[in-house]
């Protein structure tokens, strides 16, 4: 059997609406977040580390390359130069042409005149005062070609020109596939670790999702849940003092709820002792009126007239009786309320109209009724609410003697109609006014003091009590509020 939380223990979370997190803001969005922000900037890293290592050994093999061909084109064409052949010098030209990258090639002798060149146009013309040389990286922007120049000697004094031209489009062409192979591993390293992410955060919350679960389960007073421990790690000694606490609070309000149930029961039994005094005592005075009675009148001593008067009394007591039996069987028996939206100020007029008909001869007691059209309508049980204001109506005719005032008012506040009953009597003493809805405590020498204790028993369910104001000489003013339903 679970157990239940006793009431107020579980209360403030009961009926509570479940919590709800934004994708963003969850444990799962900033764990899988996280793992891959590391994947993408590590791999970055690296990538960007293998993709530099491959640009300088790419570069540096090209220029060994052309540094090396261009000492093997000087070399070869020594000899022609110094004779001019210039078939020798075009058959190396068209060699060095054939070399993967070439862009040009050009021999000029010892007085800068092109003897053999890729380029058929400048055969013959001189070579600029200045070659253009860019035989390193990194080439300035826009330069496509790694430019190299060697002179030609022979024992110390040069006889010729060697300058050779590399294309880099092979090696930036490269460089671009490296990039992009960079670019795509860095994006599996992202959908790798976002994924593995994901399967550690779907470990890590599906088992904080169950401690939410089984805490929404306690706040409802279920104080059987139970955590399954399946890890030793933070998460696990979590759920282990998860279970601990829940087991610590069920022990808490196992003893809470045998005491509430004591202080209940030990209440009841006080509200029964006390009840039954009061009915003893509201009983035993016309009691023993009525059993004094019925001993004089079974004896012969009375005559007449005295006879008559016992026989008043008689009648009067056992009527007292009987109210006051008639009273408390209201008071105990007040059914459950059953409130609906109803127009109360119509309510209120059918009261006062009864009440300026049933005024004895020479009451000049004038009836006023205040009802705005805001608040006319509120949720009420009409049987309920009409004995209310009738009980307080009465009190309040009672409490004026020949002329006065009786006036009945309803306001808004917000959600709520405050309908109120004020007199223009004597009014109240004021430590009196604290225990007139007890049962069995009246002013009246005639009253059996359940007239507002009904009255506050059927405010109780409507949740609202009477608010009591009075002034000695001036008169009282008896409110309660009802929802407007509005």
């Amino acid at each position: 059997m679970s157990a239940v939380a006793p009431p107020g223990l579980a209360a403030p979370l009961a009926g509570s609406a479940p919590l709800r997190t934004a994708l963003f803001q969850t444990l799962r969005f900033r764990l899988i977040l996280s793992v891959a922000l590391v994947h993408v900037v590590l791999m970055g890293i690296f990538a960007a580390a293998a993709v530099h290592e491959q640009s300088d050994r790419i570069e540096l093999e090209l220029l060994n390359r052309s540094r090396a061909l261009i000492s093997m084109t000087a070399v070869a064409s020594t000899n022609t130069v110094l004779t001019e052949d210039l078939g020798a010098l075009a058959e190396i030209i068209q060699k060095v042409e054939r070399q993967p990258d070439v862009a040009y090639c050009e021999i000029a002798d010892s007085r800068g005149y092109i003897l053999g060149t890729t380029l058929p146009d400048r055969l013959g013309k001189r070579l600029p005062p200045r070659v253009d040389q860019s035989d390193s990286f990194p080439l300035a922007p826009g330069d496509p070609t790694l430019d190299l120049r060697e002179a030609i000697q022979i024992e110390g004094q040069t006889v010729g020109t060697v300058t050779l031209g590399l294309s880099t489009a092979r090696m930036d062409s490269a460089m671009r596939k490296t990039w992009l192979d960079g670019s795509l591993f860095i994006l599996l390293a992202l959908v790798v670790g976002s994924f593995a992410a994901w399967l550690l955060s779907l470990a890590t919350t599906r088992k904080l999702h169950d401690m939410v679960e089984a805490t929404a389960r306690i706040g409802k007073g279920d104080l059987d849940v139970q955590l399954p421990i399946t890890s030793r790690d933070e998460v696990g000694m979590l759920a282990i003092a998860f279970n601990n606490m829940v087991a610590s609070l069920k022990h808490a309000s196992e003893e809470a709820l045998q005491e509430h149930r004591q202080r209940t029961q030990a209440e009841r039994l006080a509200c029964v002792g006390e009840m039954s005094a009061s009915i003893a005592h509201e009983i035993r005075n016309p009691l023993s009126a009525v059993i004094n009675s019925v001993n004089l009148l079974s004896g012969d001593t009375l005559q007449g007239e005295d006879r008559s008067q016992v026989i008043g009394i008689l009648n009067n007591e056992s009527h007292r009786l009987n109210r006051i039996l008639s009273d408390f069987l209201d008071f105990a028996k007040i059914r459950e309320s059953q409130p609906v939206q109803g127009n109360l100020a119509a309510l209120i007029e059918e009261i006062a109209s009864m009440l300026r008909q049933d005024l004895p001869p020479g009451k000049n007691i004038r009836v006023a009724v205040t009802c705005p059209p805001d608040a006319c309508l509120a949720v009420f049980d009409h049987d309920q609410i009409r004995q209310v204001v009738w009980n307080l109506a009465l009190n309040a005719v009672q409490a004026m003697g020949d002329d006065g005032l009786l006036s009945f008012r309803t306001t808004r506040q917000g959600g709520k109609i405050i309908v109120t009953v004020a007199d223009t009597g004597c009014g109240i003493q004021p430590d009196f006014i604290k225990d007139m809805t007890k049962p069995f405590v009246t002013g009246r020498r005639d009253g059996t003091g359940l007239g507002l204790a009904i009255v506050q028993r059927i405010l109780v369910q409507h949740r609202s009590q009477l608010s009591i104001s009075s002034e000695l000489g001036v008169g009282s003013e008896i409110s309660f509020e009802l929802d407007s339903g509005g």
